[in-house]
């Protein structure tokens, strides 16, 4: 019993001294002139989260903000011994209002302070050759039969006979982002999958293009219908380009991550 008491008392050391160093260590800094300058400048440097916006049954992703840690900051430059904000390091400050806890709600618009949209298809093959030709993101629905674990493009889940196997297949190749294009059939799976939904800001078929070039907007999600022809698809891109707009995955575009 004296023993365990013992072993008992040197932990207790133990545990005090490690919080005791870890302490000091901590208030050292802090009266060090570089810390002092590192929190005098860290206002500047960081970046306010922004809330996603809620509508009914709809959300518009939020913008995750960042924080100056002070103390890994300090750790980088303390070799230097002088402030530079390239060394900065940074927490990662999530919106209180957020795609995440919100997964119920359906994303038909990504943020548009991003200046971003996406493309998604389905089964437009003359499209896919030319977008993967041309290195243009995009973003494919795909089912058992037409998935590949190497595409050069984004592919999210759209099978629903076989909805189970194209996840499996998803997850074995690291390549599922928990995305749903979603209908009347598959919703239901989604959401169970606590996956985020989506809908698209506008479908293109062979004689809305005009119409569309009109409208588009930063943050858009458009469909491309499987019988659109390529040259209305190259004319919308003209558009998009003429713009400057970029094309990124679907994933990209909802994420609340920043440029």
């Amino acid at each position: 019993m004296k023993n365990l008491f013992k072993y008992i008392g040197l932990f207790s050391i133990l545990v005090c001294s490690f919080y005791y160093t870890e302490k000091m260590g901590y208030v050292v800094k802090n009266n060090n002139k570089l810390v002092a300058e590192i929190n005098e400048n860290a206002n500047k440097y960081n970046v306010k989260f922004v809330n996603a916006e809620i509508n009914n049954s709809y959300i518009i992703p939020g913008l995750n903000g960042y924080a100056v840690n002070v103390l890994k900051s300090y750790d980088n430059m303390r070799y230097l011994d002088t402030f530079n904000s390239y060394y900065l390091e940074y927490d990662v400050i999530k919106p209180y209002i957020s795609l995440d806890n919100n997964k119920d709600k359906i994303i038909k618009y990504g943020n548009n302070s991003k200046n971003q949209i996406s493309i998604i298809i389905n089964n437009n093959k003359e499209i896919l050759e030319y977008a993967i030709k041309k290195n243009i993101n995009i973003t494919r629905i795909v089912d058992y039969d037409n998935f590949i674990e190497d595409a050069n493009y984004e592919q999210i889940n759209g099978d629903e006979d076989n909805y189970e196997k194209v996840e499996s297949l998803l997850n074995k190749y690291g390549l599922n982002k928990k995305i749903c294009y979603i209908n009347n059939n598959i919703k239901q799976k989604c959401i169970n999958d606590n996956k985020y939904l989506v809908e698209p800001s506008i479908i293109l078929n062979n004689y809305n293009l005009s119409s569309i070039n009109r409208n588009i907007k930063k943050g858009y999600i458009i469909y491309i219908n499987d019988d659109v022809k390529l040259i209305n698809f190259k004319l919308l891109l003209k558009q998009i380009f003429y713009q400057d707009i970029k094309i990124v995955s679907l994933s990209k575009l909802v994420s609340e991550e920043r440029d």
